[in-house]
């Protein structure tokens, strides 16, 4: 029977080696790379070291150690998700003003555009 120390272990390689993967790929940007090499990290540390979890766990007043790591996670989680809400709700606020930008560029050229029309004909 394989040790969890061991199964944590590799999975912690995998995510590091994904991570490389898709920064290689320019499919990850290297921004948020490293937050995921962290969660890598913490992986790779919890299961080489998980005697750390239960000292933290009773440091903290928590009777049943294996959750402290479930809640950690979700917290972590948390904090992704309301990070990328952040990024989120930056890039659409760039984005509408660049549509406006771009509609008011386009209505000077039309308006440029049908000046210039109307000059011709009156010439001819």
């Amino acid at each position: 029977m394989i040790s969890y120390h061991y199964t944590s272990t590799i999975i912690a390689i995998i995510i590091a080696f994904n991570i490389l993967f898709l920064i290689r790929r320019d499919i990850l940007h290297t921004r948020y790379a490293l937050w995921w090499f962290v969660v890598a990290a913490l992986v790779m540390i919890a299961g080489i070291f998980p005697k750390y979890i239960d000292v933290v766990a009773g440091l903290l007043g928590v009777s049943y150690p294996p959750i402290l790591v479930i809640v950690s996670g979700v917290g972590l989680i948390l904090i992704k998700m309301l990070n990328m809400d952040f990024d989120r709700s930056s890039q659409e606020q760039k984005i509408r003003r660049l549509v406006q930008r771009l509609a008011i560029l386009e209505e000077e050229i039309n308006t440029v555009k049908g000046s210039q029309n109307s000059k011709l004909r009156q010439r001819t």
